[in-house]
């Protein structure tokens, strides 16, 4: 936690910068052949515990990614072959360490975009992308959707911005309900904290995650791709449990 001066006196970039030396300068402590973080890659004696109901074997201890991130890596890596493609790639609400893996791969065009984040290379609204149509191959959008006040409409934006045959790869929080849960009078971050149990939530999304992305024209597939490793590895890679990535696809032949 950033102490209330210093966020008043340095700027955003600065205090990243030293929240990641103070991660470094602690992970020695952490160091073992127990775990190892694909993303840094860096091996561990554990994962630390992460999130409000405190998941075991979640957090590195170095870069503090967790599961969902370094499964996106190595689907990257095993399936869209990031590293050796040429590929025009976006990247919404850039995780650190994710950005600094991609943006050092000579094979992309690369950008990332988020509205307020100050390591995003461009500050945009992903209710309003101001890229040209059929602009990228990859598009990489983890745990965005649900804080955007009309997730539709980013949705469009997305199809939009794709080329045809491009691939928009997707992660969200699902809850156990089948509906996604929207509350219209959840107006205030009060409200919506209340509604969501995060402020700056406008919604809850259920099991019908992947049929809202395609009614916005997609072709979608839920893959729990941490199957595709055997039990000793993903254990080893802290992967987690039922992480989803949702590969939605637009016709090779279908415009904007």
């Amino acid at each position: 936690m950033t102490p209330p001066l210093l966020k008043k006196l340095l700027p955003a970039k600065a205090r990243f910068s030293l929240r990641k030396l103070y991660w470094l300068s602690r992970s020695w402590l952490y160091l073992g052949r127990n775990v190892f973080c694909p993303l840094c890659e860096g091996s561990f004696r554990t994962f630390l515990p992460f999130g409000s109901e405190r998941r075991p074997q979640a957090l590195c201890p170095r870069c503090h990614t967790v599961e969902r991130h370094r499964l996106l890596w190595l689907y990257l890596q095993e399936q869209v072959g990031i590293t050796e493609r040429p590929l025009e790639v976006l990247h919404m609400a850039p995780e650190p360490i994710l950005q600094q893996r991609l943006k050092r791969l000579l094979n992309l065009r690369y950008r990332s975009a988020d509205l307020t984040s100050p390591l995003a290379m461009d500050h945009v609204d992903i209710q309003a992308l101001p890229y040209a149509p059929a602009t990228f191959d990859l598009i990489l959008c983890s745990h965005v959707l649900a804080h955007v006040p009309d997730d539709r409409q980013a949705l469009r934006e997305l199809r939009r911005v794709l080329k045809p045959g491009g691939t928009l790869l997707l992660q969200a929080r699902l809850h156990p309900r089948a509906t996604t849960l929207e509350v219209p009078q959840a107006v205030t971050p009060q409200q919506r904290l209340q509604a969501f149990g995060q402020a700056d939530r406008y919604r809850n999304y259920g099991q019908d995650f992947a049929h809202r992305v395609a009614e916005e024209g997609f072709a979608v597939q839920a893959v729990e791709y941490a199957l595709a490793h055997p039990p000793q590895e993903r254990t080893r890679m802290g992967l987690g449990n039922q992480e989803l990535i949702f590969v939605a696809t637009l016709p090779a032949h279908e415009g904007s």
